[in-house]
């Protein structure tokens, strides 16, 4: 499918302002992406960029700190708590900066001058530590009569540890009195308080923590909304992991069957419910309705056959009764692969696939991928594997410190990359 019909296709994915924080550290810093119906996007980028990251977040396998994911043009999470904290947390830090005295250009000067002072003391003391070292030698040298030292080096060694040892007590001296006048103009400044600033900064306080509780209300009712729609969700997007996650006390056609069946006996049960609730409370004749839905048995069986057709397409027919244990790392990535594709996705995302495969096992399951890729299944992948992205994907996304820095096609980012840190990356591994 050519690039320009695709961009006529509907957006499937699309997230605004996406963000997730793990304690104190942003991995996402606010994700905007549309990912088309028919779509191949590789997400490339150094580790620890948020590539996976932000994977997770588009099945929700991660739930977002904030921004919003939309599917189908529907909202599936919507949240700027984490935007309302920050604002919080910002104004309690001038609170506390100006209650302490901290706020003064001049305790703020001061400041500035420790820390260059710091730095100083840092190098002196590794210079120190040189000279200590060249002294201690050259008078072992000396003693031993090893080598040409002289009794005039020994001297020179001494005096240059010794001009060392009172550079580093100059920049102490210095620090400690810097501090001193820290310490002091803290003190001037908490007896002289911005009264009107204070209380502007307070008033802001109460407003933004009005905003935080209001925005965390709504952040756990969409949490309580996505709860109820994520399975449905997920049924509609594949996902295959770096480690394939097969439950090694199941057989293959189990692990394949295992979602099916489960989901098929789940709705059948909830259509079974529905109806009779039909009947009893609106005296319903449903019993057409109810003879026509499948058994316990039926599901089962669809199940099953339909686990055999995608082992037969992925060559791993002979597989099907066998437990994981006994497969290679490439097998064991391609019924991962079919088990993904037993609940008929929409979309397909894959983290890093081949990042934990042996190199000759890499071949057989990139190949796999590029069966789904011609076929016109939409794809994400997260992917080491530079030239499988230029061969099959129809956009690439560098992903750099939780944000998308270049999306272009394969042949623009790879050939005439503009962004520098693209180019930094490009150059290491191409």
């Amino acid at each position: 499918m050519s690039e320009q019909i695709i961009q006529q296709n509907p957006v499937l994915i699309s997230t605004r302002g996406l963000t997730k924080r793990f304690g104190s550290k942003d991995v996402l810093k606010g994700i905007d992406c549309d990912i088309r119906v028919g779509e191949k996007v590789a997400v490339i980028g150094p580790s620890g960029s948020g590539k996976s990251t932000f994977l997770r977040c588009l099945n929700l396998l991660e739930l977002p700190s904030g921004g919003v994911v939309t599917v189908d043009g529907a909202v599936l999470f919507q949240s700027d708590m984490q935007a309302k904290k920050d604002v919080l947390d910002a104004i309690k830090a001038q609170i506390k900066a100006l209650k302490s005295g901290e706020a003064s250009p001049e305790v703020k000067a001061h400041q500035e001058e420790a820390a260059a002072l710091k730095e100083e003391l840092l190098h002196a003391h590794a210079e120190l530590k040189d000279a200590a070292t060249k002294a201690k030698l050259a008078a072992i040298k000396l003693a031993k009569k090893s080598g040409s030292v002289t009794e005039e080096d020994v001297q020179d060694a001494v005096a240059a540890r010794e001009k060392a040892t009172a550079v580093v007590a100059e920049l102490k001296a210095r620090l400690s009195a810097v501090n001193a006048k820290i310490k002091q103009k803290k003190a001037e400044a908490k007896k002289s308080v911005d009264a009107a600033e204070l209380q502007r900064l307070n008033e802001a306080l109460t407003q933004a923590k009005a905003e935080y509780a209001t925005a965390k209300k709504a952040h756990n009712a969409a949490m309580r909304k996505t709860g109820a729609v994520i399975d449905e969700h997920r049924r509609n997007m594949g996902m295959v992991f770096q480690h394939f996650n097969l439950f090694n006390n199941l057989t293959v056609t189990e692990n394949i069957t295992l979602a099916p069946v489960s989901l098929g006996l789940k709705d059948l049960a909830a259509k079974r419910k529905e109806l009779l609730k039909r009947k009893l409370f609106k005296h319903e004749d449903v019993t057409e309705q109810l003879a026509a839905l499948p058994d316990k048995l039926e599901i089962i069986e669809n199940a099953k056959t339909n686990a055999k057709r995608l082992l037969a397409r992925v060559g791993l027919l002979d597989k099907a009764d066998v437990f994981p244990s006994t497969l290679s790392g490439g097998q064991k990535q391609r019924i991962a692969i079919v088990r993904s594709l037993a609940m008929n996705p929409r979309v397909m995302l894959f983290d890093e696939p081949t990042s934990a495969l042996d190199p000759e096992m890499v071949g057989e399951v990139l190949e796999v991928i590029k069966e789904l890729a011609d076929e016109g299944m939409t794809m994400v992948i997260v992917t080491h594997e530079m030239n499988f992205a230029k061969e099959v994907a129809t956009r690439v996304l560098f992903v750099d410190d939780g944000q998308i820095k270049e999306d272009a096609p394969p042949a623009e980012l790879f050939g005439d990359p503009k962004n520098d840190r693209l180019k930094e990356f490009l150059s290491k591994i191409l």
